[in-house]
Formats: C-alpha cells, structure tokens, sequence
C-alpha cells in the first residue's frame, strides 16, 4: 500500500457529511472544507467518499461484494484479489491509484477499497465520469486477468539461497499485480511427470522469468521451455555468472527469449525491463499473426 495513508480512516477527519454527487457539484471543488468528508449516496454511481487535500481530491472507492447474492463466474474471495492485483497494474500504468485494501474477516463480506487522487481544480462532470471510469477499469481488468491468465511462472534454484531470489522475484511480481507460480510450491498430481507440471503452468502464463545464474535442474526444463513450447522467456543472470555456456547462442537463435543481466541492487529494476520487453515482444508477435494469417484478420 502506498500513499496517502493518513486519509484512509474516517477518524481522521473532524466530520463525515453525506451528499449526492450533484449535491458535491454546486460546491467548489478547490475551496472544500479539508477537515469534512463527503460520503456520496447516488443511485447508479460507486460507492466512495471525497475528501480534499490542498490541491488534491482523495476518492476512496469502496466495492463491497456480498457473498449470498455473488453470481459471477468466479468466486467472490477469487475476484477480489484479483481487484487488488488489477489496481496495482493499472497504477503501473499510470492511473493515480493508491491505497489498494482488501478487507475480508468473514465469509460473507468482502470489502475492496482504493484511492483515486484527482486535482481540485477538476470540474465536477469530469470528476464523476473519471470515479466511474476508475471503478469499471478495476472490475474490468480483473475479470479480464482471471479470463486470460495473467500469471508468471518462475524457474531457478529453488532451494537455499537460491529459494529466497525466486521469493525475492515473486514479491516484486506480486507487487505489480502479477499471479506467481514457483513450481516447488504447487501441489503435484499422481501420474504428472514433473516437466510435465513446468509446462502445465508455463502454456498457461503469460510468460516464463527463469533465474540462470547457477546450474541446477532448470537446465533440464529451459529448452522445453523455449524451444519446444516456444514461452516468452524472461533469463535474469548476475553479471559475470551463468548456469552454462550451452545455451548462449540461443539468445540470438530464438525471439522469444532475451537475456538480462543484474546486480543485487538492480534486480527489480531488470525485471522491470524484462517485462516491458515481454510486452513487446508478445504485441510485435500478435500484430504480426494478425497481419500474416488470415483467421487473425478482422472481417
């Protein structure tokens, strides 16, 4: 969670004050009371609060999903952590949210709250279509993270020191708002070999990051990974190590692989990058599809 923290409590603020949004409208926006919350009731319009902070306004956002009457295809505790992990994608890309929370201490209420920072000086009809925008985003990307399987899996060494760099790796894909797999974590199935399980969760992620830096059995599943199952594939390696020599002119061979070295002071900022070049490359592969075969062409 980040920012704004000291506006996350209604105990912060001398009064609470309910108000529809068109009552919010005929105020000034830039001249509101700091010390008053407003607490919005309107029909058809998100669940939220707004409160001012100098310049700033600080839209608490709250979806509240009520497990009785929950008919979407995925389950309740399901979807909202993917509303979590959906907030924090959305905030890499630049939408101003913080705070992302997930309340859920019985079986039967769930509480998903976040904030959206806007400018005082915003008009009031622009403030409504972006509160309204900034809920439908976070519902939609979520449904469509679950939909699409918006997960990384992550090879190396997993045991030792070796374990805690792929916890190290998961963490900061998890603050991103990706799903993580750590193939020694997830429960075998009787009669599933285990390059089996590897490629189980590889086909269905939406690409590999493998850990390279010391020889252990991902040597084994790297080119199953990317040769034979063709996965983007992430390789993160310390500089001046390497598992082997063996598969270093694949980096040239295959386009779906791409090598990127690190330091222990630079390795979330390489896997920043190993991201941004998995984005690409996935799009560059799709408009190519879309532009070379013909059941990829819009009609």
């Amino acid at each position: 969670m980040t920012g704004h923290n000291d506006v996350e409590n209604e105990e912060d603020f001398d009064d609470l004050e309910d108000i529809s949004f068109s009552e919010l409208s005929n105020l000034n926006l830039k001249t509101i009371d700091e010390n008053v919350t407003y607490n919005i009731f309107e029909d058809n319009f998100p669940q939220c609060t707004i409160a001012r902070m100098g310049d700033k306004l600080l839209i608490r956002i709250e979806e509240h999903i009520y497990t009785k009457y929950w008919f979407h295809k995925y389950h309740a505790s399901v979807f909202s952590e993917a509303m979590i992990k959906a907030i924090k994608r959305l905030r890499l890309e630049g939408i101003p949210f913080t705070d992302e929370e997930l309340e859920q201490d019985d079986d039967v209420h769930i509480f998903i709250r976040w904030t959206l920072t806007e400018p005082s000086s915003i008009d009031s009809k622009s403030l409504g279509e972006n509160i309204n925008v900034a809920f439908d985003s976070v519902f939609e990307r979520a449904n469509s993270m679950l939909e699409n399987s918006d997960s990384v899996l992550i090879l190396g060494k997993d045991t030792g020191e070796g374990l805690e760099l792929l916890k190290r790796i998961q963490a900061h894909l998890d603050n991103l708002g990706f799903y993580t797999y750590i193939i020694k974590e997830q429960p075998d199935i009787i009669g599933e070999s285990v390059m089996q399980k590897v490629l189980r969760f590889g086909l269905s992620s939406r690409f590999v990051i493998i850990e390279n830096s010391e020889p252990t059995g991902h040597l084994y599943e790297f080119p199953h990974i990317t040769k034979f199952a063709e996965l983007t594939s992430v390789i993160l390696q310390r500089q001046g190590e390497g598992s082997t020599w063996m598969f270093e002119d694949l980096y040239d061979k295959l386009n779906n692989i791409k090598k990127f070295e690190y330091t222990s002071d630079n390795l979330e900022e390489q896997i920043n990058v190993g991201i941004t070049w998995a984005k690409d490359y996935a799009k560059s592969f799709g408009d190519y599809q879309k532009q070379k075969l013909p059941w990829f062409r819009v009609k």
